[in-house]
């Protein structure tokens, strides 16, 4: 795969200061983009799956020989070399797959939009004009300009989800705790998910396989429940195209309920067909054996969805009212406002004139909850997370992913639109985040033709069943 050439004997350019306007090779490096980025800046370990992909890594990622930014310039020139990569990074590595580079993050990943007062803002090249979405704005970008197949980001409240609806990328967050998050700058624990974007469903799910090659400790139904939820929640666009592709989706499955159970496995046969013949042709290793425990699982996850859509029954409506969602809130701005002081308030609160004024404005309302408020949040979230995941037990759930299109840059330099997109939108990130949940993100486009998502999110433990589901479902979409 061709990357950016180098000049000289390095193999890496760094993008920060004078070195911002320089080219490499044929195309520009865009610093609102792009940290550091190299030819490639880390090799594969050796060949895999995802060989021939490269990655873009957010700057929260411990990459061995760099430094973890957190999209701070200050923090950065503290910041020591990391001696070893991040789990996260390295099973991409050893999957087969390059990193390219380091990209940008929104500052401390405390942000949604995608604005970054140090560096500029990532360009949104589906939408162009609008904010990227964040945190893992970097990234998003990269993988939507096509200079990186894969994305790998962060999600505490949406920072995945977000900038996957904004520029029309499918995005997971994974399941809390499934993936280590040994190697990342911290945000919030209770929280921070490892989560990655991609173009297309396809490399979704490869690099969703190869990320997570073990079985999911959890199984789907089968059962679809799409959410209704109070208009004042969603911008009419949004809700619109979200109501259009579910109608869409829920037409062609209720269409299969008349094919007899042998056309019901032909069609999963044939998913199956599609989705072994891409694990075998990219999942060899080095001696050339084809990864048969992988494929098999892709096989399994892949004939369970195709079947599950042909299921009596399986779509059915789940009403949610505004107050659900404004608890969440509550308890996420508490757990997540003092673990972020806690990981973060050493260094911030000794350099809050070398932060934006808005997020530093956040830590500064983190660092006045205590530790009492905080445990009494803790319990209301043990409860909370316990009410959503039996809600949701083995069904998916479909709701819009974010409320709005991405603002255009103008309505996020109004601080009081900006202030409302974030609140609305975090209504809806916050169920899954609540949950601890898996959550994908279906791009999907409003009338207009812009940017949007459908989200489904699983039950605990099913990442890979839901991309297996989703793959499902936009096949239908196609039809």
């Amino acid at each position: 795969m061709a990357y950016w050439t180098s000049h000289g004997a390095s193999h890496r350019h760094a993008v920060d200061g004078a070195a911002a306007g320089m080219a490499t090779g044929t195309r520009a490096i865009d610093p609102t983009i792009w940290r550091v980025v190299g030819t490639p800046l880390v090799a594969a370990t050796r060949p895999g799956p995802l060989s021939g992909m490269g990655v873009a890594v957010k700057d929260l990622y411990a990459v061995a020989g760099q430094r973890v930014g957190a999209g701070n310039p200050t923090y950065l020139a503290d910041a020591l070399v990391q001696e070893h990569s991040a789990p996260a990074v390295q099973r991409l590595l050893d999957s087969g797959a390059d990193v390219i580079g380091i990209a940008r993050t929104d500052e401390f990943a405390y942000s949604l939009a995608g604005v970054n007062a140090h560096y500029g803002t990532p360009p949104n090249p589906r939408a162009p004009g609008r904010v990227p979405g964040g945190s893992s704005s970097g990234p998003a970008s990269a993988v939507a300009a096509g200079q990186a197949a894969i994305g790998l980001g962060t999600d505490t409240a949406g920072s995945i989800r977000i900038p996957s609806a904004y520029q029309g990328l499918w995005g997971l967050r994974t399941t809390h705790g499934r993936i280590s998050r040994k190697g990342i700058h911290p945000l919030s624990g209770s929280f921070d998910t490892v989560g990655w974007m991609t173009r297309d469903v396809q490399t979704m799910d490869a690099v969703t396989q190869a990320m997570l090659p073990d079985r999911d400790p959890a199984a789907l139904s089968g059962e679809v429940a799409v959410c209704v939820l109070p208009r004042q929640m969603v911008d009419a666009d949004v809700a619109e195209a979200f109501a259009r592709s579910c109608e869409r989706m829920r037409s062609t499955t209720a269409d299969t309920h008349h094919h007899t159970k042998a056309a019901a496995n032909t069609a999963a046969d044939g998913a199956v067909s599609e989705t072994t013949d891409a694990a075998t042709s990219a999942g060899e290793d080095s001696t050339g054996t084809a990864d048969t425990a992988g494929t098999a699982t892709a096989k399994a996850a892949a004939k369970a969805a195709a079947k599950a859509t042909a299921r009596n029954g399986t779509w059915d409506e789940l009403s949610l009212d505004a107050d659900m969602f404004d608890g969440f809130l509550d308890i996420f701005s508490v757990v997540r406002g003092y673990e972020a002081w806690q990981a973060n308030g050493d260094w911030v609160g000794g350099h809050m004139d070398a932060i934006a004024p808005d997020i530093a404005g956040r830590f500064r309302n983190d660092a006045l909850i205590n530790e009492a408020v905080y445990r009494r949040g803790l319990e209301r979230l043990e409860r909370a997370r316990a009410m959503v995941r039996s809600l949701i037990g083995n069904k998916v759930l479909l709701m819009p992913t974010a409320a709005t299109v991405a603002p255009t840059l103008a309505q996020q330099d109004d601080t009081q639109t900006a202030a409302r997109t974030r609140q609305q939108t975090m209504r809806l990130t916050s169920l899954a985040g609540i949950g601890g949940l898996p959550a994908l993100n279906m791009p999907i486009v409003t009338a207009q033709g812009l940017p949007c998502g459908v989200c489904l999110i699983g039950p605990a433990g099913s990442d890979k069943a839901l991309v297996a589901f989703g793959k499902e479902l936009r096949r239908r979409l196609s039809v």
